[in-house]
C-alpha cells in the first residue's frame, strides 16, 4: 500500500503550505508575473519559429486557447504550445535563484483554467504557491546539476526539467478542482518526472530547443489529470530522489527551503526584464549603456571586453544566424546596442542578423570570467564592460545587478508598456489596448475572459 501521509518532513510542509493564504502584496507580485508570461507568450506565438508549427500542427478537439492565435485544443497539448510560446522571445520573468520558474507554470496550466472556467484570483493563487515550490527545487536542483554533468554530461544541459513539470500540474489540480488527496498525488507523480533535452543547442537556435520546456508543461498538465482519474505516485521516490539533497546543501538547507514556506515568498523577489534576450546578456548591456560611448558606430570599436560569472562566459559564440542563437549571444546584444542603441524584438529576425556591421563587431567582443561575480551568483549577475575605440578612447560601465531584478526593478509604467509592445507585436495595435486591460484584471476577471483578448 502506497502510503498516504508524507514521508519526509520537507513533503509535509509542502501539502501544509498549500493550505496557506496568500497575502495581498505577496499576490500583486504573483500578478505581475502571470501578465508577465502571459504578455510574453502571446509574443512568442508570433515568433517566425513557431507561426507555421502553432497553425500546421494536427490539434485534439478542445476547450482551451493557444494564446495569440485562433486555434483551440484539449489544456494538455495547450500547455505544450504556451509554454514553449513563453519562453521563445526570452523576455519572461524569472528568478535569480530559480530560473524562468513563471513559464510553464503560468503558460502551462492557463489552458486548464480557462477549460474549468475559473476565476482570476483562484489561477494567481495556485500560481503563486506553484512558484513558491518550484524556485525552491530548482534552487536545489542547480546544486546537484554539476555533479550528474560530470557523470552523464547531456543529462541536464537544458534545465527545463523537474520543476518545469511540477508547476504546471500542481496549478492545473487546483484549477481542476482536485481533492488534497489528488493534489498530492499529483505533486509525487510530477517530482519523479524529469523532462530533460540531451543537449541544450542555444548557440545553434535550433527551434526545437524551446519546446523543451512545453513538453515539460505538457506532462505536467498530464499528471494532474491522470491523478485526478485515481493514478497514485510513488512516495519512495520522495525519499529516493530528494535525500540526496540533505548532503549536496549545508546541513538542514533542504529541509529549510521548506518549512520556510508561507514565511519567506520568493515570488516577490522575482525580475522582470526590459530586453528580448537571455538575461546573462543583460548586466553587460546595462553596463555598456552605464559606459555612455553614445555615438559610438560599429566600425569604430576596437574590441569589448567583457568580465562577468562563469555561467555568462557561455553565451560568448559570435556571428549567430538564427533567432534564440541571438538571444543568447552577449556579442550579438551588445554589437546590436552599439549599432542601434536599442534592443527590439525585430533586431533578432533574419533581416536582422543580416547586418554585417553588427556581425564583424561580434568577433571583437571578448567574455572573461571574473571571480568576484562568480562568488555573488546566483544572488547577483553582474557584469563590467570595457569599450576600446580605435582611436583610443576607454568607456568603462559597470553592474551589480541587470535592470529589472527587484533591487532596479521596472517601475509599473515601464512593465505596462513592455508589455504593450509585446501584445502588439503578437496581436496588433488594435488589440493592444483590449489585451492590456484584460492583463490589468487578471487576478479578479475569468480566466476565460482575459484568455479571449489575448487570442486571436
Amino acid at each position: 500500500m502506497i502510503p498516504q501521509t508524507p514521508v519526509r518532513d520537507w513533503e509535509r510542509h509542502v501539502y501544509d503550505f498549500l493550505n496557506t493564504e496568500v497575502p495581498p502584496h505577496v499576490r500583486a507580485a504573483g500578478t505581475r508575473v502571470v501578465a508577465d508570461v502571459l504578455a510574453a507568450t502571446v509574443a512568442g506565438a508570433a515568433a517566425p519559429q513557431n507561426t507555421a508549427v502553432f497553425q500546421e500542427m494536427t490539434l485534439a478537439d478542445g476547450s482551451a486557447s493557444v494564446l495569440g492565435t485562433d486555434r483551440r485544443t484539449d489544456p494538455a497539448q495547450a500547455a505544450l504550445l504556451n509554454t514553449t510560446a513563453a519562453i521563445t522571445q526570452e523576455i519572461e520573468e524569472g528568478h535569480n535563484r530559480g530560473g524562468h520558474v513563471g513559464a510553464s507554470i503560468v503558460a502551462g496550466a492557463i489552458g486548464v483554467a480557462e477549460a474549468h472556467d475559473v476565476d482570476g484570483q483562484t489561477f494567481v493563487d495556485a500560481c503563486v504557491r506553484s512558484y513558491e515550490l518550484c524556485t525552491r527545487f530548482e534552487y536545489a536542483i542547480f546544486a546537484m546539476k554539476a555533479r550528474l554533468n560530470d557523470a552523464v554530461p547531456w543529462l541536464i544541459r537544458d534545465p527545463h526539467s523537474t520543476w518545469t513539470t511540477l508547476g504546471p500540474a500542481l496549478t492545473a489540480a487546483v484549477c481542476m478542482g482536485h481533492s488534497d488527496d489528488e493534489i498530492r498525488e499529483t505533486v509525487r507523480t510530477a517530482l519523479n518526472l524529469a523532462v530533460v533535452s540531451m543537449h541544450d543547442p542555444f548557440a545553434e537556435g535550433a527551434p526545437s530547443r524551446n519546446f523543451t520546456a512545453g513538453f515539460s508543461a505538457q506532462a505536467g498538465v498530464s499528471a494532474a489529470t491522470l491523478a485526478g482519474a485515481g493514478l497514485r505516485g510513488s512516495a519512495a521516490a520522495m525519499e529516493a530522489v530528494y535525500d540526496p539533497f540533505e548532503s549536496i546543501l549545508e546541513d538542514g538547507a533542504f529541509d529549510h527551503l521548506f518549512d520556510s514556506l508561507g514565511e519567506e515568498w520568493w515570488v516577490t523577489e522575482a525580475y522582470h526584464k526590459p530586453y528580448p534576450s537571455c538575461r546573462y546578456t543583460h548586466a553587460p548591456l546595462d553596463a555598456l549603456r552605464d559606459a555612455e560611448a553614445d555615438g559610438i558606430e560599429p566600425d569604430d570599436v576596437e574590441r569589448i571586453d567583457v568580465y562577468t560569472y562563469r555561467n555568462g562566459v557561455d553565451m560568448s559564440h559570435t556571428r549567430p544566424t538564427t533567432l534564440t542563437a541571438a538571444k543568447f549571444s552577449t556579442p550579438y546584444v551588445l554589437a546590436r546596442w552599439v549599432a542601434d542603441g536599442a534592443i527590439s524584438l525585430d533586431h533578432f529576425l533574419a533581416d536582422a542578423l543580416e547586418d554585417e556591421a553588427v556581425q564583424a563587431l561580434t568577433e571583437r567582443v571578448h567574455l572573461h570570467a571574473e571571480e568576484s561575480y562568480e562568488e555573488a551568483f546566483p544572488d547577483k549577475w553582474g557584469a563590467r564592460v570595457e569599450l576600446v575605440a580605435h582611436d583610443g578612447t576607454r568607456y568603462v560601465g559597470e553592474r551589480d545587478v541587470p535592470r529589472g531584478d527587484y533591487r532596479d526593478p521596472l517601475d509599473e509604467t515601464e512593465l505596462t508598456d513592455r508589455n504593450r509592445t509585446l501584445l502588439t507585436y503578437g496581436l496588433g495595435s488594435e488589440s493592444a489596448d483590449e489585451a492590456i486591460e484584460a492583463l490589468d484584471a487578471v487576478d479578479s476577471a475569468p480566466v476565460s475572459v482575459v484568455v479571449t483578448a489575448l487570442s486571436e
